[in-house]
């Protein structure tokens, strides 16, 4: 069986069911949230469990770690002790009357913020993809330390590396950000991030085909910028691809970028057992391979828009493939 693998925080979080700023006494829906594990989740959803996927982290010893232990352990396979002494991260969603929605966290000196090499390092042999994002080096030194030596250490097992930039502005600043995601980038196999993302971070003032182009980081690697309401585009060297959006009524947006991911490695997945396949092939299959998975990328993206909670809206493989054949 194939295998996946991916660390990082995840976080009780509490996503709410009314409009407005955080009201202890308001009703709120008590999900599981981190991009990672996100990615983890949907992806054997997307695959129908035909991969093994791992999520590895650490958690607190409270009622909020446990909870993560307990969910995420009935879909995919975790390695994220739980320590005495330290605590899980909460964090909490807001929605407001503008179709705006507000994230706050309390997630200061978590246990995941104290994920090391060592934490990772025994689970990398044996992955067909290594997942990472940009929320997970922003945590602590030691985070940053862990997630470019891994990256590193899947460069010499000659393990395909994921990159979601993922940037969050709460955790650190563009030039922060900029510093360690140019040398994570040059990590990377498959590379994601949002036009805007490029824009808050690097502020060339490029169009999302030039971010494509200039941070390719050649043969054998991808790079995808996601436009938002206008779609996406996909670069691989030598082919160009834009995929176009797909209009859905949005109702909460958070997850929608882990699900496009998701949709997109999980399809390489399904169609050329692992990534790393579908990158050796030549440009003309490449293309074929890369419109399907930027086009399931993009389904699963929006589809995720359309209820509340990071991963209850993903769609399965079936769904997907009734959702191409237009019924």
């Amino acid at each position: 069986m194939p295998k996946f693998a991916t660390f990082g925080e995840t976080m009780v979080q509490y996503n709410a069911k009314y409009l407005g700023p955080y009201n202890p006494k308001g009703d709120h829906i008590l999900d599981v949230a981190g991009a990672e594990s996100n990615v983890a989740l949907n992806l054997s959803r997307i695959t129908s469990g035909s991969v093994h996927a791992l999520w590895i982290s650490r958690l607190g010893n409270d009622e909020a770690g446990k909870l993560i232990a307990d969910t995420l352990s009935q879909v995919i396979d975790i390695s994220a002790p739980i320590r005495d002494r330290e605590k899980t991260g909460i964090s909490f969603l807001n929605h407001y009357d503008d179709d705006s929605h507000i994230k706050e966290y309390q997630r200061a000196g978590s246990a995941a913020s104290n994920l090391s090499f060592e934490d990772v390092e025994s689970h990398l042999p044996g992955s067909d993809l290594f997942h990472v994002t940009g929320i997970t080096p922003a945590l602590s030194a030691s985070c940053r330390d862990a997630t470019l030596k891994s990256m590193k250490r899947c460069l010499e097992l000659n393990i395909p590396v994921c990159l979601d930039v993922n940037y969050r502005d709460q955790l650190w600043n563009p030039d922060e950000a900029k510093t360690v995601l140019n040398k994570m980038i040059g990590l990377s196999t498959v590379l994601k991030l949002g036009h805007d993302e490029a824009e808050a971070i690097w502020s060339e003032g490029r169009s999302a085909e030039e971010y494509a182009r200039s941070f390719h980081q050649g043969s054998g690697t991808v790079t995808i910028l996601t436009k938002g309401a206008s779609g996406a585009i996909l670069f691989d060297g030598e082919n160009l691809i834009e995929e176009p959006s797909i209009e859905v009524r949005v109702v909460d947006p958070v997850g929608a970028g882990d699900a496009f991911v998701a949709g997109f490695i999980g399809t390489l997945f399904n169609d050329e057992s692992t990534p790393r396949v579908a990158l050796s092939q030549s440009p003309k299959k490449r293309k074929v391979i890369f419109e399907r998975a930027i086009r399931v990328a993009n389904i699963c993206g929006s589809l995720t828009c359309t209820k509340r909670g990071d991963t209850s809206a993903m769609p399965n493989m079936a769904e997907v493939e009734h959702y191409l054949g237009g019924t």
